[in-house]
């Protein structure tokens, strides 16, 4: 079965609980980052939001593997890998004609 055969059969609707251990510094960033869209938008964002969005974005990522080799998801060898390619592709979407 395909990673893509396998994403489908996702059922994206039901959520489930799940524990996640994050450093004070990284809890401090997203409550920053909810007041900030909260101040702007009006919007309440929650945490679980926020990572979702993340985990969301990392997937997106993951599907452009065959047009970026480079930035594969697959390639990584440890969490500050994933960073690494997280942000290199965020900074080249950030810069016109990166490609």
């Amino acid at each position: 079965m395909s990673t893509e055969e396998t994403a489908e059969r996702i059922d994206e609707g039901r959520l489930e609980r799940f524990n996640l251990v994050l450093a004070l510094g990284e809890i401090a960033w997203m409550d920053q980052l909810a007041a900030e869209i909260r101040a702007a938008s009006g919007a309440k964002i929650s945490r679980s939001e926020i990572v979702r969005a993340a985990l969301d974005g990392l997937r997106e990522l993951h599907r452009m593997a065959p047009l970026c080799p480079h930035l594969a998801l697959h390639t990584a060898r440890s969490g500050s890998d994933l960073t690494v390619l997280a942000v290199l592709s965020a900074r080249m979407a950030a810069i016109p004609d990166a490609r």
